[in-house]
């Protein structure tokens, strides 16, 4: 096994998930608009996304998607439009009240649309299929269970930097900007960052 290769898979993972992104820009603006619980609980719906991608990469459903140009193209609109769709929502709602739910239902909430942002776009596995190949690892493995190992790391170091991103950004967002700002214009950052997800994956 070559040891010097997983580490710098996860060096490169690390820098990658750091790297300016519409997942982590989503999960600040969260922390900033509903709180780093909220950020941590989509941030947790997010990653589990990722054990999927690594599943469809393992069985190579990815590869069968990404050679079917119509059927690409299908996923990514469906996805596409699924943000427009929460645009749509956060806009049309931006003057009611904010409904009391119990903390699980939220929780609930929150965990499905991060992990519907992370499913309903399919450049995450066409992105797996890119990366894990050039980090085989060990000489007798399959590629299969290689795969697989390469994704549990990349999930385990997104989990940790997301949540440390949810919490720093929710501390330094009282540096930067008000409570007040948010309260006024955190819908316009949400479907901002909605319509700028949507069109980044259909590019």
């Amino acid at each position: 096994m070559h040891i010097e290769v997983l580490i710098t898979f996860f060096l490169s993972s690390v820098a990658l998930t750091l790297s300016p992104g519409p997942d982590i820009v989503y999960v600040i603006s969260q922390s900033f608009n509903r709180g780093k619980r909220a950020a941590i609980v989509i941030s947790l719906g997010l990653t589990t996304g990722l054990l999927f991608h690594t599943f469809f990469v393992v069985i190579g459903l990815s590869i069968l998607i990404s050679e079917n140009q119509n059927l690409f193209f299908l996923l990514k609109l469906i996805g596409s439009f699924y943000f427009i769709y929460l645009a749509f929502k956060v806009f049309t709602n931006r003057n009611n009240k904010i409904k009391i739910e119990s903390n699980k239902v939220e929780n609930v909430n929150f965990f499905k649309r991060g992990l519907l942002m992370n499913l309903l776009n399919p450049k995450v596995s066409l992105f797996f299929i890119a990366l894990f190949p050039g980090f085989i690892f060990h000489d007798n493995l399959s590629s299969q269970i290689q795969f697989l190992v390469l994704g549990l790391i990349f999930w385990i170091q997104a989990n940790l930097i997301f949540i440390a991103v949810s919490v720093f950004s929710n501390k330094l967002k009282g540096y930067f900007l008000n409570k007040s700002f948010f309260s006024k214009n955190g819908f316009v950052i949400e479907i901002c960052i909605y319509i700028f997800i949507s069109i980044w994956i259909l590019k």
